[in-house]
């Protein structure tokens, strides 16, 4: 973790703290060894008009986009614009198999690093609709528990 700032609202620490969470799992996924177990960093993956995950990922032959969130509170929230350009790349990186056709498309995660060490992870369903909040366990009343806020036009549910 990086060392504690003057001001921990600073834009240039917590641009740190995300990479620091960012580049952990990258290197969880590579200490593995195995063959079909692997990551990369997408840097910028915020920024731009394409959609793109911070990770984009391997784990046993299953394909994940991984959006990375670290907080020194009790919860992360995922707004509703990184809520939809994840899916979006989910809906659109699309591997076809050679041999015989099938479309496979990453699984959309949310990885929440609290600065406890404590780590969350948690798939989001495909046909999501909101921004998310996402409780640290100790927060959370059992299981993982994902609450939407949607927008004024939206119906607010909780899944």
């Amino acid at each position: 973790m990086p060392k504690k700032p003057r001001n921990p609202a600073s834009p240039r620490y917590k641009a740190r703290m995300g990479y620091e969470g960012e580049y952990y799992l990258i290197k969880k996924f590579a200490a593995k060894g195995e063959s079909g177990t692997y990551a990369v960093r997408t840097p910028g993956s915020g920024t731009g008009k394409l959609p793109k995950p911070d990770i984009i990922a391997v784990d046993s032959g299953e394909l994940l986009a991984i959006e990375v969130k670290s907080s020194s509170k009790p919860y992360v929230v995922l707004n509703s614009v990184q809520v939809k350009r994840l899916l979006d790349f989910c809906k659109l990186f699309v591997v076809k198999c050679p041999r015989c056709g099938a479309e496979i498309r990453p699984k959309p995660i949310l990885a929440a690093r609290f600065l406890g060490k404590e780590w969350r992870f948690v798939e989001i369903p495909f046909d999501w609709k909101g921004s998310i909040i996402l409780k640290k366990a100790s927060q959370a009343s059992g299981g993982v528990q994902l609450s939407s806020h949607g927008s004024e036009d939206e119906e607010e549910s909780s899944q």
